[in-house]
């Protein structure tokens, strides 16, 4: 036996950002939008907004930037900003939320401040390439843990390089500024200061 099939075809438009209008759809219904550069499924729900289910527009500018149908944007609707940095953001109804980006770029909800390249620890400030434990201040590069030998054995503070580290008796007194590591007990990072050594 032949048969001829049938094809049940859902609203459609295959123009980008052409979004269904509230008016042409029932609470229900489906209306596809097929478009290489933007599209969508989308179906007007119980409140009579419409609603949008796809994946995570990815793109320059926001999606419906320039509609061809309805405007605005459907609540929940994700984008992933094709400009670095790659922001993911979601439509609450209002405008657009980045997704856990409070920490990088707001001042106000940040847990923790990381310099570019460093490796935070126990919520201290870092940096660029420096690692720290126990609240060392370190130069780029450098290692310290628990009071151990500095890796590189080069500290900095406040821009004044150091390439002395002392095992036992102290040296003579240098310039106001300068600094040494001491290797044994009490070790540490030292600083000449009125004609003496003080433990920084």
């Amino acid at each position: 036996m032949t048969s001829t099939p049938v094809t049940i075809l859902s609203k459609r438009s295959g123009n980008a950002a052409d979004r269904p209008l509230p008016t042409t759809v029932q609470a229900g219904e489906l209306a596809l939008n097929f478009a290489g550069a933007e599209n969508g499924l989308y179906f007007k729900d119980s409140a009579g907004a419409i609603r949008k289910v796809s994946g995570a527009f990815y793109g320059n500018n926001a999606p419906n930037s320039a509609p061809a149908g309805q405007p605005g944007n459907s609540v929940g609707e994700i984008w992933v900003s094709s400009n670095a940095p790659y922001y993911l953001s979601v439509w609450d109804g209002g405008s657009w939320r980045r997704i856990g980006a409070d920490f990088a770029d707001s001042a106000g909800t940040a847990n923790v401040t990381i310099a570019s390249g460093a490796i935070n620890s126990q919520g201290a400030i870092l940096a660029s390439g420096a690692l720290n434990s126990q609240g060392a201040i370190l130069a780029s590069g450098a290692l310290h843990a628990d009071g151990a030998d500095l890796a590189s054995g080069v500290v900095s503070a406040a821009g004044v390089p150091v390439a002395t580290i002392v095992t036992g008796s102290f040296p003579a007194v240098g310039d106001d500024g300068t600094l040494i590591y001491r290797n044994d007990i009490p070790s540490g990072l030292y600083v000449a200061v009125n004609g003496g050594w003080a433990l920084t």
